[in-house]
């Protein structure tokens, strides 16, 4: 079983710390990755995607070793390096490693490339159902919907805290 590892880093500096990762530690023990959520707006009159990071300032890694060999294994690659600020714990524990359950939600959510793609419904009366995309059986979970700026917020456990995401949503029609 793999485990997933977060690294807290400068914003905007995601992407090098993935090619640093790459380039230094990546084989099939470590492999890098960043969370991705697409967003949905229009642009003179066409429905246009983007992609977001989801988690700003982290870097995710999946790795087969355990927490202790992880550490050893990249402590090296956190002391040279300027864009990256440590590795996440859950509160004071030394407990590295993301939760299962934690990693099972997001993993429920995410395409194959760690990515939230947006997803399409409509609404009826006062309810709305979500026909396609990851959030299909998921309304209980919706916090709130912006029709205008075609999007759904929702909150996940992660790390130990509660986190609030926006995540594309396409409202087809209102019967």
């Amino acid at each position: 079983m793999s485990n997933w590892y977060v690294f807290w880093v400068l914003t905007g500096r995601e992407k090098q710390v993935v090619n640093r990762i790459e380039n230094q530690l990546y084989n099939e023990d470590i492999v890098p990755f960043i969370p991705m959520l697409e967003t949905l707006f229009k642009r003179a009159g066409k429905l246009k995607k983007e992609l977001n990071i989801m988690f700003p300032g982290y870097v995710f890694v999946e790795s087969e070793l355990e927490s202790i060999d992880f550490l050893q294994r990249t402590h090296r690659l956190v002391r040279a390096s300027k864009d990256i600020i440590g590795i996440l714990r859950y509160g004071n524990s030394h407990e590295i490693a993301v939760r299962e359950d934690e990693r099972a939600t997001l993993l429920r959510f995410c395409n194959d490339d760690h990515c939230i793609e947006s997803s399409m419904g409509f609404i009826e009366g006062d309810k709305f159902y979500i026909e396609s995309g990851p959030m299909v059986g998921m309304e209980s979970v919706i916090k709130e919907i912006n029709r205008k700026k075609m999007e759904a917020s929702f909150e996940l456990e992660f790390m130990g805290n509660i986190t609030r995401f926006t995540v594309g949503l396409e409202l087809l029609r209102k019967i």
